[in-house]
């Protein structure tokens, strides 16, 4: 296994260590992490989705977002910043691979649909708790949508405003961050959305 860090000026004063591991040499296979506004990849749904995307032989591309890396504040009239730094990150790299899988959390949802419009290459991916604006973008590519069904972000009302809609799976009493509470229930849903990254990830044959 190898790791390399992509180095990437940002706004927010501090040069992004962005973390790409391969899992061995001339991979064709990647999984992107776009974290959420609050939501980093060291938490637990874009963690574990990054061990199974290794586990199932996926490099892995860790972004983090210039303010995070800053340890300051967002606002939202600066994601259009955020989305230039992640192109910025990804866009050197994705070429050498036939196989890729976007994996983003909520506010990631957007910067993910963003990047990969911009990219015009062929991934799938998986939107974790959308936001509206994010419908755009899912209409527009392949890939499942999970949300929770407490979720005051992105409701079943949104959720009908998807086109596929078999593509799309309501966590019952989960909220935004896909928990619901109760520790026991939190690892059920975990375990959950972990078997759905496993029947992804598995759709492209290894």
């Amino acid at each position: 296994m190898k790791f390399e860090i992509v180095s990437v000026p940002s706004f927010w004063g501090t040069d992004l260590k962005q973390k790409l591991i391969s899992v061995q040499e001339r991979n064709n296979k990647l999984v992107v992490l776009f974290p959420g506004r609050n939501y980093s990849c060291e938490l637990p749904l874009l963690y574990y989705a990054g061990n199974v995307a290794l586990q199932h032989n996926y490099d892995l591309f860790i972004l983090e977002y210039g303010y995070q890396a800053a340890r300051t504040g967002f606002d939202m009239n600066d994601l259009s910043r955020v989305i230039d730094e992640c192109y910025d990150s990804i866009k050197s790299k994705v070429d050498s691979y036939d196989e890729i899988i976007f994996i983003s959390k909520s506010m990631g949802t957007i910067v993910a649909g963003e990047v990969y419009k911009r990219l015009q290459i062929k991934a799938k991916h998986i939107y974790l708790t959308p936001l509206v604006e994010t419908i755009p973008f899912i209409n527009a590519s392949e890939g499942i949508v999970i949300y929770g069904g407490n979720d005051p972000y992105f409701t079943r009302e949104n959720a009908i405003e998807i086109e596929n809609k078999q593509r799309v799976f309501e966590i019952p009493n989960a909220d935004h961050g896909l928990e619901s509470g109760n520790i026991d229930e939190n690892l059920t849903i975990l375990m959950k959305v972990i078997d759905f990254y496993k029947g992804e990830l598995q759709l492209i044959k290894e």
